[in-house]
């Protein structure tokens, strides 16, 4: 498969049943993603089209020829918990659609399955390690935009509009997904991810992220923008 033809790349991490990662970046501008890399998986997904070719161009940026020269289909016996990493890409539809109703003709998948504390060691394992961190990297700010709809129902100004986000069936479920997210959010980053922002709620009004953090707490309030 030629780089040049890659529509789609996909990213998964899990460890057992539990998906650590789900990111599907496409060339068309639509991005999709749900958790954070680690466990518990935060179940905090959604998708949005239009969000522009930078996240395709910043993770293809990273994919050499030859590691689409190199499909990989590792196997190992588990005696612990699976651990799998895997990327695929996609390429040349067949219906005419770039999209979720693509119908691909190519593609190439490194699939890592292994054991938990394995020896097994893999240049291409590390790529595909590599290449999860740096997606994350490159739509972490976005991902912290879905999070604020699902958790806050509050829009920020630079979340595409044709931006879909899941729903949380109680309370519980919405609890279990802040703490998640914010145990493994790095928390650094997140007055860049609030920086010139404002949230809008489903009435209209407008508001800005206001941040506490220390060493050991995180805290966060809605100001009305004007106030701000």
């Amino acid at each position: 498969m030629n780089k040049a033809d890659v529509e789609l790349v996909v990213i998964t991490v899990k460890s057992g049943i539990e998906e650590a990662l789900s990111l599907k970046v496409y060339k068309n501008g639509t991005l999709a993603r749900r958790g954070s890399g680690g466990l518990p998986g935060v179940k905090i997904s959604g998708m949005s089209l239009n969000a522009g070719p930078g996240f395709f161009l910043g993770v293809m940026n990273s994919v050499s020829q030859q590691v689409l020269d190199s499909p990989v289909n590792y196997e190992e016996e588990i005696t612990k918990t699976a651990l799998e990493y895997q990327v695929s890409f996609y390429g040349q539809s067949s219906n005419g659609d770039q999209g979720e109703r693509a119908e691909w003709t190519q593609s190439v998948t490194l699939r890592f399955f292994m054991d938990e504390g394995t020896m097994y060691r893999n240049q291409l394992l590390g790529f595909v390690d590599g290449l999860a961190i740096e997606a994350m990297k490159l739509t972490d700010s976005w991902y912290f935009d879905l999070v604020m709809l699902a958790l806050e129902g509050k829009r920020s100004s630079v979340l595409p509009e044709h931006t879909i986000v899941s729903n949380f069936k109680n309370e519980d479920e919405a609890e279990a997904a802040f703490q998640a997210y914010f145990q493994q959010v790095n928390k650094k980053q997140l007055p860049e991810f609030v920086k010139d922002k404002v949230f809008t709620d489903p009435q209209g009004l407008q508001y800005k992220l206001l941040l506490q953090m220390d060493d050991q707490s995180l805290t966060y309030t809605f100001e009305p923008a004007g106030v701000v």
